[in-house]
């Protein structure tokens, strides 16, 4: 039977403005096998950085806010409960990493407390990475798969040589690729900010695009198919008619379906 690793980091905060920090490596059970890394923070941002390593470094820290950082906007009544009395903490942060079948799992589930984790892993490993509150997601220097989700925060992903599919909901999007994995269809969405993307020159691809409250704008020479009405007449005797307001754009003679989805903000297409 495989052993499961875990550690399990837990931090009292100091009474003033205090930063705790530490870091810790995590092994593979089998460095040679493929990898994945999973990573879930309520409150904060995440680094991921590809490397030469064989293993899964993290870094963390914490800042904590001193008592008038945390007393603003607090009514009166519940402050004076606190005299003459001397803060001596507020609040834990905890982190837990485990390992099972070359699957490393980051997680910290404090929505109070927001957290900084910076992760070096190997390059060629796949990852789904997830934070929800203040806080963005960097990654950098992958050849896997990777799957990238914020809720409140940017998502940024450079010197990629594999797939990303993102999606946040308030917060740009940039991904920039130096290589793309061929025949793989990729979807980016938010609701307010920009998505910029930049591809390989050499890139085939047919995109799918919408901003209900931007613009799209384009480096790569293309046709751009508009849709019109779409008439539907179901075998009820309904009749239907429906506008496809995306926009379809074939680049180098099209190929694997990439969807770009906003509402309020621009789509920019570079080309590398």
């Amino acid at each position: 039977m495989k052993k499961i690793l875990v550690i399990v980091v837990m931090l009292i905060g100091g009474a003033l403005k205090a930063q705790d920090s530490g870091e810790f490596t995590v092994p593979f059970s089998n460095p040679t096998g493929a990898m994945k890394l999973m990573v879930d923070i309520k409150t904060g941002s995440i680094k991921v950085k590809g490397t030469a390593r064989k293993d899964v470094l993290v870094k963390y820290s914490s800042e904590k806010d001193d008592d008038d950082d945390r007393d603003h906007g607090r009514d009166h009544d519940r402050n004076s409960n606190r005299d003459g009395l001397k803060k001596i903490s507020n609040g834990t942060m905890n982190l837990e990493a485990s390992e099972y079948q070359n699957t490393v799992k980051v997680n910290s589930d404090n929505w109070s407390a927001k957290i900084e984790v910076t992760i070096e892993v190997p390059s060629t490993i796949n990852m789904k990475v997830k934070t929800y509150n203040d806080g963005d997601l960097d990654i950098s220097n992958i050849t896997g798969t990777v799957e990238l989700i914020n809720y409140n925060g940017a998502i940024t992903a450079t010197g990629i040589s594999g797939t990303v599919v993102a999606e946040t909901y308030n917060g740009d999007i940039k991904i920039v690729y130096d290589k793309l994995t061929p025949e793989t269809p990729l979807s980016y969405a938010n609701y307010n900010g920009d998505i910029d993307l930049t591809f390989p020159a050499g890139l085939k691809a047919s995109f799918k695009m919408k901003t209900k409250q931007g613009e799209i704008y384009s480096g790569f020479d293309a046709q751009v198919q508009k849709s019109g009405p779409i008439k539907q007449e179901s075998k009820t005797g309904v009749y239907k008619v429906q506008i496809d307001d995306w926009v379809k754009v074939d680049v180098n003679g099209g190929g694997p379906e990439i969807s770009v989805q906003t509402y309020n903000g621009d789509i920019y297409l570079r080309k590398k």
